[in-house]
């Protein structure tokens, strides 16, 4: 049986932008219509900017091509994210600004520590909504690089 390939698609969209939701619609739209001629075996993983309208990307998490997407800041801080990220179910986070928001060198080990756990359990929390379907959270894509992932537009 032939290995499948992956490939990840990174889309931000400006969260200050006065059309952000048509913008978005325009994106999913364009997002599907390519997720649609994929050829056999390949998968991607979407990395998007949390949307305005909840569960927008929800055909994009159910796509058969789809591995998972990816929840990107944007900007946004934390506690908005997890918001945003709740909201949108299947969608994980793609940990990074969210994550070390408030960590600091200046910080005593045990802040920090403390302060990681509780980024790391809150953005845990906000990822583990789920659609409903088998594609839950848990299924974690265990070993990337011997999957034949590869990152590249879409």
């Amino acid at each position: 049986m032939p290995r499948a390939s992956y490939r990840s698609s990174n889309r931000k969209l400006d969260i200050h932008c006065p059309e952000k939701a048509k913008a978005e619609a325009l994106l999913k739209a364009a997002l599907l219509e390519k997720l649609n001629v994929l050829p056999a075996g390949q998968m991607v993983m979407l990395k998007l900017t949390l949307p305005e309208q909840d569960d927008l990307y929800a055909e994009c998490v159910r796509h058969p091509k789809v591995v998972r997407v990816l929840a990107l800041s944007g900007g946004y801080t934390r506690d908005e994210c997890n918001r945003r990220r709740r909201r949108n179910h299947g969608v994980v986070a793609s940990l990074s600004r969210a994550l070390l928001a408030g960590l600091s060198a200046q910080q005593s080990p045990a802040e920090f520590n403390a302060l990681l756990d509780a980024s790391i359990q809150s953005i845990y929390e906000a990822s583990t909504t789920k659609l409903g379907d088998d594609r839950s959270t848990s299924r974690v894509l265990k070993n990337p690089a011997s999957s034949g992932f590869r990152s590249g537009a879409l």
